[in-house]
């Protein structure tokens, strides 16, 4: 069991798509497990999917693609983390994979660093020590890209999670500042509203138009200094981005 855990956060839906967030996939057959680690995960600003079993796991990383990280239980039904991890690994997925598992065997370490796991934790773990692991493991990984994102007068700090708008700091929700990541690493081009909302909602919030909607007007208020040049763009029934003035759409409806 975990030392410490939180409530546990919603574990984030799969889909195609360009990645902003860092994101996460824990594989876990104990349902308690599973949502203390979510939510520890989510409280990083990581983007956290859940399987129970290793054969649910597979199909979500056929879809994904593109894990930067996977937290992977040995014990589990229908596939146990060995057999999971041989298979992604034959099939080439490169993502790091930290194990846990109650067992503390050296011949079980073994054989899970030789099927291709990155490193290697025992159940019970301290919560700042997995989470220490899982930052090793996305930095070796090489996948943050610049953490200083800017556009016109709007800087985002990434690795500080700070906002600033002319010099002046603007405090941002969680998915605020994730919803504005992923515009700034996007600029350029128009992000269609299935796109922003797969990557940084599950699916129940996918059905609600307006909770996208809602937080694109929360940014827009604390970001835009002059309404008549908003940072974000309006594409009518498309979606949002951030693009150059002369690539700005006619729509704009919120």
């Amino acid at each position: 069991m975990l030392v410490s855990s939180r409530r546990a956060g919603k574990p984030a839906t799969l889909g195609e798509r360009r990645r902003a967030t860092m994101r996460v996939l824990v594989v876990e057959d104990e349902p308690t497990m599973l949502s203390a680690l979510s939510d520890a995960l989510t409280h990083e600003r990581l983007v956290v999917d859940t399987a129970l079993d290793g054969r649910d796991a597979l199909g979500m990383v056929h879809v994904e693609q593109a894990y930067d990280l996977i937290l992977l239980d040995l014990m589990m039904p229908h596939m146990d983390g060995l057999t999971f991890l041989r298979t992604i690994r034959s099939e080439g997925h490169a993502m790091p994979v930290l194990v846990l598992t109650a067992r503390d065997l050296t011949n079980d370490k073994v054989s899970g660093l030789d099927a291709g796991a990155d490193d290697y934790l025992t159940k019970p773990f301290d919560l700042d020590e997995l989470l220490a692991r899982v930052r090793a493991l996305l930095r070796r990984n090489g996948n943050h890209k610049t953490s200083v994102l800017r556009a016109g007068a709007v800087e985002l700090d990434t690795v500080t999670h700070v906002c600033r708008v002319h010099e002046r700091t603007v405090t941002l929700a969680t998915k605020e500042e994730q919803l504005l990541e992923y515009l700034l690493r996007n600029q350029g081009r128009i992000v269609p509203r299935e796109e922003l909302e797969d990557h940084l909602w599950d699916a129940k919030a996918s059905l609600w138009s307006d909770t996208l909607r809602t937080h694109i007007r929360y940014l827009r208020a604390k970001l835009d200094t002059d309404p008549e040049h908003p940072l974000i763009t309006t594409l009518r029934g498309l979606g949002y981005g951030i693009v150059a003035p002369s690539d700005k759409g006619d729509g704009h409806d919120s």
